[in-house]
């Protein structure tokens, strides 16, 4: 009769993946505007330097920008 039981109850179910706290969506909001703002800093520093105004600013927010949305798809994907 154990073995009967057993076939009724059916495979077990997965946990359902963690909700992000405050706390973590606070780090990834902060972590994504410094990135931005450090792209954008540093590529108008590189500017003033190259004198290329306003490419490599231009540059340096895709840069921070791409780097911010792959820092949130990397810290998001833990919730999934």
């Amino acid at each position: 009769m154990d073995e009967h039981q057993n076939d009724q109850e059916g495979p077990a179910k997965p946990a359902p993946p963690p909700s992000p706290s405050m706390g973590d969506l606070f780090w990834v909001g902060t972590a994504c505007a410094i990135s931005v703002i450090a792209g954008l800093g540093l590529g108008y520093l590189a500017d003033q330097w190259a004198h290329t105004t306003p490419w490599l600013t231009f540059a340096g927010l895709a840069f921070g920008i791409a780097s911010a949305v792959l820092l949130a798809v990397r810290q998001f994907r833990r919730f999934t």
